[in-house]
């Protein structure tokens, strides 16, 4: 049997409208097509290319092994980044601890041309009344009261950044700068430490508890010279204190800020620049 598909508004042979007819299979799909909202769906291929599309989303989600390992690379090279930054920041630490030292050893010699008098730039090494709570990390300068033998506050105690501590003295060596060489701490080992290898001179402070404390110091004359007595440099390490003592973190990160003995002139070396006259 034979259907002639007729729209609306074509005319039939005696030219009045027909009604459309549509065949059996069409009529099949119409009435078998779900429902939305009371509207049947006419395009069942859409249907099924969406269902599909649905499909590939959910099968690609999924990560391979490619995948897998290309994100762990990348988490472990951030880690690996992020260690190096840690460590990069420790470093400055100690630089900038080395720049404040020197910038309190020129406040001393400058003190001690103004005012006409010894000054010194001290390290406070113990925790006893009138002195820091935390050792090995502050420092202050004082310059000599003529006549009484007593040192009044020409700045008082400051820390050191965060990283850094005062690790040792030198006295005397008989050059112009001290003999503090250049190579690794071969002397210390990383780990919790006590410093305890500082040239002292005795001090009393007025208006605090100091009287009569060794304290590490490096001195100046009036006219600005190196004094006898006490280090001709300071060598500051990359560590923390706590508890009392320090923790060494590296054998080879340090700063010597040291001085002239004849002149009183100051300088900072780097462990990889350092070189005696």
């Amino acid at each position: 049997m034979k259907y002639r598909l007729f729209s609306p508004s074509t005319p039939g042979r005696d030219g009045s409208p027909q009604p459309s007819v549509e065949s059996p299979s069409t009529r099949a799909a119409r009435r078998s097509a779900p429902t939305f909202a009371g509207q049947k769906l006419r395009s069942a291929p859409f249907i099924s290319s969406s269902v599909s599309s649905v499909h590939s989303v959910v099968n690609n989600s999924a990560f391979s092994l490619v995948e897998l390992l290309v994100v762990m690379a990348i988490i472990g090279m951030m880690v690996g980044l992020s260690a190096l930054a840690v460590s990069g920041m420790r470093a400055p630490a100690v630089q900038h601890a080395a720049d404040q030292v020197m910038s309190g050893l020129s406040l001393a010699r400058q003190t001690a041309i103004t005012k006409n008098t010894p000054a010194a730039f001290l390290i406070a090494t113990n925790t006893s009344s009138g002195f820091p709570s935390e050792p090995y990390r502050h420092w202050s300068v004082v310059y000599s009261n003529r006549g009484n033998g007593t040192w009044t506050f020409a700045k008082d105690w400051e820390a050191l950044p965060n990283g850094a501590f005062f690790l040792d003295s030198r006295g005397q060596s008989g050059f112009l700068y001290s003999s503090i060489g250049g190579n690794p701490l071969t002397n210390y080992s990383i780990g919790t430490i006590q410093p305890t290898n500082f040239a002292t001179s005795s001090f009393t402070i007025n208006g605090t508890a100091i009287s009569g404390a060794a304290i590490p110091c490096i001195q100046f004359k009036s006219d600005g010279t190196k004094a006898s007595g006490g280090a001709e440099a300071i060598r500051i390490a990359q560590g923390a204190i706590s508890g009392g003592n320090a923790t060494l973190t590296s054998l080879k990160q340090y700063y010597v800020v040291e001085t002239d003995i004849r002149t009183g002139r100051i300088r900072m070396r780097a462990p990889d620049s350092y070189r005696n006259p």
